[in-house]
This record gives C-alpha cells, sequence and structure tokens, in this order.
C-alpha cells in the first residue's frame, strides 16, 4: 500500500470512511475542535505591547520578559494543552526555528517548505495524539460490525487497496488483522489524510514561517533585540536567547540608556558590563586595558576628543559597523578625519558608505600628508619625538628608535608620530587632515545630493550588498522604480564613461593625487574628482597600451591607405587612423578594443580604421573595414561602449566604402 504521500484516491478514502463510521468520524471532530479554526494567517500572532507570540491560533503561548521584571526566566513557553504537552512542537520553536537579525536576504524556499512541512507535520501528527487516534482506531476495529466491515471491504476493493474481504474475515473467523491496514485506517482519521493540502496549505504556511523569522524585532523588549542583534549578526533561536540571559541581564541597562553605543560594550571585558560608566569618553580615549579586550588591537581607541565627540553623536548602523572594524587603525584614521566635517545634515547610510568607502586607502592618504608635514615641520627632530626616525638614515646600535618610511606597514607609528609631535594641538591636526576631510566632504556630499529625495525605507539600500535583502524589490516597486533606474542613480557619468560612485574609480587616483601633496579647495566636488580621476586613468591606460604595443610592434605610425587623412562624403567627416596615439584615443574616447585588437592588423595593412562623425559634430562613430586584394571591405560600425549603429548609418558607410573603391582601388 502506498503510505508515503497523500493522493486524491486516499482523501476520498478517507472521507468515505468517515462517512461509514460515526466512530470514526468522532476521531475527525475532536480533532478539528482542537485545531479546526488555525490558518496560516493566525498560526503566528503577535502582541508587540505586551511581547507575547500566540502559536497555532493561541494553542501554544511564548511570552517574553525584561530582566528587571519579576520573573526569573526571560522567557516562558507555554505548549500544554488539557495538561499534556507537545515537546516535539517545543523543540521546533525553540531549536529549529531562527530569527533573522542583519542577515537579511531572503530565506531559500527549499528551506522554508522544509521546515512548514515539519511543523505541520509535528502540529498535526500532536493532535492526533491527544485525541488518542490511534488507540480509538484500534479499539473501533475490535467492535467492528459485519455491517460495516462489509461496506469497508467494499470501499477498500474497490480502491485496490486489498483484493478480498479482510475485515469481513476478520470479523466472523476472528482472524489476525495486517498491522499495515490497521496504521492504513489509523492514518485515515486524521486530519492530514482528510483534507490534505487544504489544511494549512504549504505555500501561504511558507509565507507565514518566513514573516516569523524576521519578526523579532517585533515581539522582543527592544533592548533585548539590540543585545540579540549585536550578539548574534545573521540570526538566533530562542533556546540560544534563553542560554544568553545571563549576557541580558549585564548588558541591559546599557542598551536602554546608550543602545547606539551597544557594540563598542561587546569589546570590553565582560566582568566590567554592569558598570555605570562603561561607556564614558572616557574609556575612548585613555589606554585603559583593564576595560578592553585584547581585540581591539591597539589603544586607545582614538588620540582626540573631537573624534570620540563626533563618535558619540552617531547612529547605531554607524556604530554597528565602527565597532566590528574598530581594530583596524584605518578605520579610526577615517573617524578623525569625519570628525573634522560637518556631517549633521547627513543620512546614517550616507555616513555608514562614506566611511566603508575610504576605510581602507584612508590610511594611505593620511601617511602621505603626515610625511609631508614631518618632513616641512621637521617632526623626527622634534623634542617631543623619542621613539621614530626617518628609515634611511644612519643609526647605531645603542638606538631603539624605530625607522619608518610613509608605507601603510607604518600606520600605527605615524599616528603615534603625529600624536607626539602636536600634543594634541587640534588646529595642527586639522591641518595634517584637512585634504582627506575634504574628499571624503566632497564623497558625502555628493551621496547626499543624489539621494535627497528618497525615503528612509529607500536610503537602508543605497549601498550595492544591500540589494540582496528581501525587501529590496517591495520597497522599489512602492516608488514605482526599477532596479536598474535605481542603480542609474549612483553612476558618475562623463567622457563617454560610465562608472559606480561606489567603485574604487576615483578612490584609486585619490590615493596617487595624495603623493604629490596637491593642496585640495574647500569647493572640490566629487564630479571635479571624477574628471581628474577620467584623465589620470586615461594616461595610465594609454601609458600602458603604447609601452606595450611598443613592446610588440617596431613602429608607431605607419603609411595611410587613403590618399588624404581626413575624407568628406554625404555630410560625414572621416578620418583614417594612421599611428598608435590616434587608435589609442579612438579606444579610449570609444571605450573599445581598437588598439589592442587591431593594431597589429592594421600595421600589417589587412585592416583599416575611420573615425566617422557627422557634419553637427553630434555622432561619433568607429567604421573598421578589411583591406583584400586591393579592396575595402565593409566589417562593423559602432557607437562608444561598442553599441551597434542604426541601418541607415551602416548603409553610409557601406557607400562611402564602395565610393572608396570606385575611386580609389587598389589600394596597397
Amino acid at each position: 500500500m502506498e503510505q508515503d504521500r497523500l493522493v486524491p484516491q486516499y482523501q476520498g478514502i478517507a472521507k468515505q470512511l468517515l462517512r461509514i463510521s460515526k466512530s470514526l468520524n468522532d476521531i475527525l471532530q475532536d480533532q478539528l475542535k482542537i485545531v479546526g479554526g488555525l490558518n496560516t494567517q493566525n498560526m503566528f500572532r503577535i502582541d508587540q505591547e505586551w511581547h507575547t507570540v500566540q502559536v497555532a491560533n493561541g494553542l501554544f503561548q511564548l511570552q517574553f520578559y525584561a530582566p528587571d521584571s519579576a520573573q526569573k526566566s526571560i522567557l516562558h513557553g507555554d505548549f500544554t494543552y488539557l495538561g499534556q504537552k507537545a515537546e516535539l512542537l517545543e523543540e521546533f520553536i525553540l531549536h529549529d526555528l531562527y530569527f533573522l537579525t542583519n542577515d537579511l536576504k531572503p530565506q531559500h524556499s527549499l528551506y522554508l517548505r522544509q521546515k512548514a512541512q515539519q511543523l505541520r507535520q509535528i502540529l498535526l501528527d500532536q493532535v492526533y495524539l491527544w485525541v488518542h487516534g490511534a488507540e480509538r482506531v484500534r479499539a473501533y476495529l475490535k467492535n467492528l460490525s459485519l455491517f460495516e466491515a462489509e461496506i469497508i471491504d467494499q470501499l477498500m476493493m474497490k480502491a485496490n487497496i486489498y483484493s478480498f474481504a479482510v475485515l469481513t474475515d476478520y470479523v466472523m473467523n476472528r482472524t489476525a488483522l495486517p498491522e499495515t491496514l490497521i496504521q492504513f485506517l489509523q492514518e485515515m482519521c486524521s486530519i492530514q489524510k482528510v483534507y490534505g493540502n487544504e489544511f494549512l496549505p504549504l505555500q501561504p504556511l511558507m509565507e507565514a514561517l518566513d514573516e516569523f523569522c524576521f519578526s523579532a524585532a517585533q515581539f522582543l523588549p527592544v533592548a533585548m533585540y539590540r543585545i540579540m542583534a549585536l550578539s548574534f549578526e545573521e540570526r538566533f533561536n530562542l533556546h540560544e536567547l534563553m542560554e544568553h540571559q545571563d549576557d541580558i541581564h549585564l548588558l541591559y541597562r546599557h542598551a536602554q540608556e546608550q543602545p547606539a553605543l551597544l557594540g563598542f560594550v561587546r569589546l570590553m571585558r565582560r566582568e566590567l558590563w554592569q558598570r555605570d560608566n562603561l561607556l564614558s569618553k572616557h574609556n575612548f580615549l585613555h589606554c585603559s586595558t583593564v576595560v578592553w579586550q585584547k581585540k581591539v588591537a591597539k589603544l586607545p581607541l582614538f588620540d582626540y576628543p573631537r573624534a570620540v565627540n563626533w563618535l558619540f553623536k552617531q547612529s547605531a548602523e554607524v556604530l554597528d559597523w565602527l565597532s566590528r572594524n574598530i581594530q583596524h587603525s584605518s578605520v579610526r584614521v577615517a573617524v578623525t578625519a569625519f570628525s573634522f566635517i560637518d556631517s549633521s545634515q547627513a543620512h546614517p547610510q550616507v555616513i555608514l558608505a562614506t566611511l566603508q568607502y575610504f576605510q581602507h586607502c584612508s590610511a594611505r592618504m593620511f601617511i602621505h600628508s603626515c610625511h609631508y608635514f614631518a618632513m616641512q615641520e621637521a617632526w623626527f627632530e622634534h623634542e617631543c619625538n623619542q621613539g621614530m626616525m626617518l628609515k634611511g638614515q644612519s643609526q647605531s646600535l645603542e638606538d631603539h628608535r624605530i625607522a619608518i618610511s610613509p608605507s601603510i606597514l607604518y600606520l600605527d607609528e605615524w599616528m603615534d608620530l603625529m600624536r607626539n609631535v602636536t600634543q594634541g594641538n587640534e588646529q595642527i591636526i586639522k591641518k595634517i587632515y584637512l585634504r582627506l576631510s575634504r574628499v571624503m566632504q566632497a564623497y558625502m556630499l555628493y551621496l547626499h545630493k543624489i539621494t535627497r529625495g528618497f525615503g528612509n525605507d529607500l536610503m537602508a539600500y543605497i549601498r550595492p550588498e544591500t540589494h540582496q535583502n528581501r525587501e529590496f524589490y517591495s520597497v522599489l516597486q512602492h516608488y514605482k522604480m526599477r532596479q536598474d533606474e535605481f542603480r542609474q542613480i549612483f553612476y558618475l557619468r562623463g567622457r563617454n564613461i560610465r562608472v559606480s560612485v561606489f567603485d574604487s574609480y576615483v578612490r584609486d587616483y585619490l590615493v596617487e593625487f595624495f603623493k604629490d601633496n596637491k593642496p585640495v579647495a574647500k569647493n572640490t566636488s566629487w564630479i571635479g574628482f571624477y574628471h581628474q580621476a577620467t584623465d589620470w586613468h586615461n594616461h595610465i591606460q594609454k601609458r600602458e597600451i603604447i609601452s606595450q604595443l611598443r613592446k610588440n610592434y617596431a613602429v608607431s605610425v605607419w603609411q595611410a591607405v587613403m590618399p588624404e587623412k581626413f575624407m568628406h562624403f554625404s555630410s560625414w567627416s572621416f578620418e583614417e587612423l594612421t599611428d598608435l596615439d590616434r587608435l589609442i584615443e579612438e579606444s579610449q574616447r570609444c571605450q573599445n578594443c581598437l588598439a589592442a585588437s587591431y593594431a597589429q592588423r592594421i600595421m600589417e595593412r589587412e585592416y583599416v580604421a575611420f573615425h566617422m562623425v557627422s557634419q553637427t559634430g553630434k555622432l561619433h562613430m568607429t567604421l573598421g573595414c578589411y583591406l583584400r586584394e586591393g579592396q575595402l571591405i565593409y566589417d562593423q560600425l559602432e557607437y562608444p561602449h561598442n553599441r551597434k549603429t542604426e541601418y541607415l548609418f551602416v548603409n553610409i558607410a557601406l557607400q562611402f566604402i564602395s565610393w572608396l573603391n570606385q575611386q580609389f582601388a587598389p589600394f596597397k
């Protein structure tokens, strides 16, 4: 007999059995008295005010208590029904269900399906146990009448469950019933067999379960959720919540009074968590190994009060990221640079994106500025510098100073040198950080400008890594915006180049820019830096291409195929590209592979390339032709970025080639 899955045939058998026998029907009705009103909408009901979760239409309950309540435990679960406990369901809710915190990506559908099936099966099995379904079926069979046995036999044989009157023989001759038949009849009396997927349909149940997995912030007290989200960065289950009870007790007051800074408490020694002044600014400015764990690395966290003052004004999302990355000195440099900027009007997501963009390169920029000031102001000879010297100078064996160079390897040493020499003079510190602060400000202001029309819900998704989150597309739909349209907002454009504002394109240039100690004007915009970066990248690319081509080819200029370099035809101008510089320029301007892929063939007179421009100067294209047996043969005509042109312009190019062949062929 098939018992692995419910098929419509079995569902029909189950319903007919219940019509035949009132005793069997009573088993079903008793189950329905318990869960008859259950559906996917009331499977999980949350009361945010009282921090409760009603499970299975109130059949079970979870109650969460703040540590300062009279309750000993922060979680009380009631999984009993008329004195009977649902242990498997309790195990599932406490151990198998995970609540997402910072991992906001959609859960896999196969995972949700498996969990939904598991929940439904556990629940229905438990209800069947509570009504003693299996025992009642056995009792029914012991007292089975001949009339009902004959009817059931007819039903079973018609459905090909078995081929002879098993139950009739059992009633008349008291032969033993096969255990498989007893189990089959027991299953036929369960809700799952009678109603199949009509009861708690799987897809809506998956959706309800998914919503519940993302609802911890709704049913937990605010401070408790804050602690759990920091302690479990991706997800947690309720068993882990209870195991974390001692930590919650210690952190709860801090989570209520200074929730934004709570991430830093996780970096402090646990035995001090109950202290009142744990999150005082003093602890962020002084080398207290008593307070901080070793994983924070260098102490103090910050050298200057201004940086700490700025830190204490930031939002939880900014501070959470900083607390997870504060062990990196480059992040502390970025924070210090930010402290000289007025960021009070910037959205926290803009501040966070700016910090993340500069988190690594800020160190190199800072070192270049430090090195410049050290040379200008003779820091290495300063009376307050006893520990550093410039690498390359002679050093005796008795000299224990550290030899440093303007390298990222010596970031901590440069920070120490600056602190010792400046002695906290904020004006000097500001001058050293000025250029870094201004480029960070330019980036921040640009992000602020392009996102100023966004609501808070959309601001949560400005950083590309958030686009995988489950709510991203629904938020875009709310704003009637396509994904591509949203991403277009964050592109920098100009000179036939398009790069994301989050790309390293401008940042790479700025690191080189800082080497020359050029001043950064107060009103410099990020677009201005972008244009400078474009020139720099073009120069680097051209230099690399020329170097490679000159390495590969002996000549950089070759004889033209056409009688004239510029030729005019039907309101269009055609320029033959006859030297490496023009090939490279065309490749850069049009963002194609002309120089890299066709230079050799052009030099060997197998290919001819033209720059084609309309009389108005608005349309620019690259035309490529084969040169075979003295004739030009059309190959391709493209806009910048390898975009194909319309047939109208291809036709003009074909006419031009035909005219050339008629007038000047054969070409040599």
